[in-house]
């Protein structure tokens, strides 16, 4: 590979780009001859400096061709002009190949997170794990240091006998709730048949 190509080429859209540029150059070079030899009084001589300066612009123009990239293509190539080949688009080509760039660095980030993600969910769910656990051993050892606190001859025989009874009765109404909750269900979905019913 040249070491040439390694070097950024001027790029144009079109060759109708590169024509205005080049017509914009040359009026520029011909104002600034016209301004310097005002300047200098001698306005009369510029016919004798027009063949140089045009053959300084058509030398300028041909060393620029082969640096010059028109619509993706380079100059350097010969430019055949298919008519079953549609123009390359150069803007549409980096847009594509920014769109790419795009999508590989997405693709990492999801990649990077796929892989650090169900760690952190695994140690958040271990950390509360753990604090539940240890809140529960305080409650388990505060319950117990205060049920050591009391002694069978503190306790009224009135307490005892309704802490007995309110523990069979929330047997009674656990076993109650699922009754009444299988009722409820039945019930709406009778409900729902009845009034899918025409009369």
């Amino acid at each position: 590979m040249d070491a040439r190509e390694d070097l950024p080429k001027i790029s144009v859209e079109t060759e109708q780009d590169w024509r205005r540029l080049q017509r914009n150059i040359s009026t520029a070079f011909l104002d600034r001859l016209d301004l310097e030899l005002e300047s200098q009084g001698v306005s009369q001589d510029r016919e004798s400096f027009l063949p140089h300066i045009n053959q300084f612009l058509d030398t300028l123009f041909a060393i620029t061709r082969p640096n010059l990239r028109i619509n993706g293509r380079t100059t350097e190539e010969p430019y055949d002009d298919d008519e079953g080949m549609e123009p390359f688009d150069e803007a549409l080509d980096r847009h594509i190949w920014s769109l790419s760039d795009q999508r590989l660095k997405w693709d990492r980030e999801i990649g990077g997170r796929r892989r650090t993600r169900p760690t952190e969910v695994e140690a958040m769910i271990q950390g509360v794990y753990t604090q539940h656990r240890d809140v529960d051993m305080n409650i388990d050892a505060d319950q117990e240091s205060y049920l050591s606190d009391l002694d069978g001859s503190q306790l009224d025989p009135a307490i005892e006998e309704t802490f007995v009874n309110a523990i069979t009765m929330s047997a009674q109404l656990s076993q109650s709730i699922s009754m009444q909750y299988e009722r409820a269900n039945r019930f709406s979905a009778v409900a729902t048949e009845v009034k899918a019913l025409k009369p």
